[in-house]
């Protein structure tokens, strides 16, 4: 276990490799340690502890998801296709992690979920952001549908709320709410 180190990003890579294939519960300080052979001290020198690591495996995570949305031009599509590219990316890069992933992050202590909430929907915030783009690039969305009592705003939380619900009910697409989608603003 002499190897010179590395870096925080190859140690976050080891851990979300751990997690792909083996899955979440097993990154772990000593699974990464070993898996870049070198020693539990050396990861210490970049993570204090255990829920540090996972902190960043998850910011790494939804970074490698954003970044894979970013591929999808909303400009070319309508905002329903949008939404659905939208889901299949982020359903992919799920797919790679074991389907309770998230689940198992519950399992945290109260003040470590507190911050992995924040971190959370600091990225939601994100990808919010770019459905909201996608929403108003679609020309061909009458104005008609939005009013006061109908805003575009809950609309989108209205989307990203079910968009997630369907993400952890594991649907492998999400056609038939594209659809209702297509009826609600064509």
């Amino acid at each position: 276990m002499n190897k010179n180190v590395t870096s925080r990003q190859e140690l976050i890579d080891a851990a979300m490799e751990i997690a792909r294939t083996e899955g979440i519960h097993k990154v772990n300080i000593r699974n990464i340690a070993r898996k870049c052979s070198i020693s539990v001290g050396v990861l210490y020198n970049y993570f204090p502890n255990k829920t540090e690591l996972i902190f960043a495996v998850v910011d790494s995570f939804w970074a490698d998801v954003i970044h894979s949305l970013s591929g999808i031009n909303p400009r070319t599509v309508c905002f329903t296709k949008f939404v659905s590219q939208f889901y299949a990316v982020i359903n992919e890069q799920l797919s790679e992690f074991e389907r309770d992933w998230l689940t198992q992050l519950e399992t945290m202590p109260p003040e470590d979920k507190k911050r992995g909430r924040e971190l959370e929907n600091e990225c939601f915030q994100v990808l919010l952001e770019l459905l909201r783009k996608a929403l108003q690039r679609d020309t061909s969305i009458p104005a008609s549908v939005w009013s006061e009592e109908y805003t575009q705003e809950e609309f989108l939380q209205f989307v990203f709320h079910h968009l997630i619900v369907l993400l952890h009910s594991g649907h492998k697409n999400c056609d038939f709410f594209e659809k209702t989608l297509q009826k609600i603003l064509y």
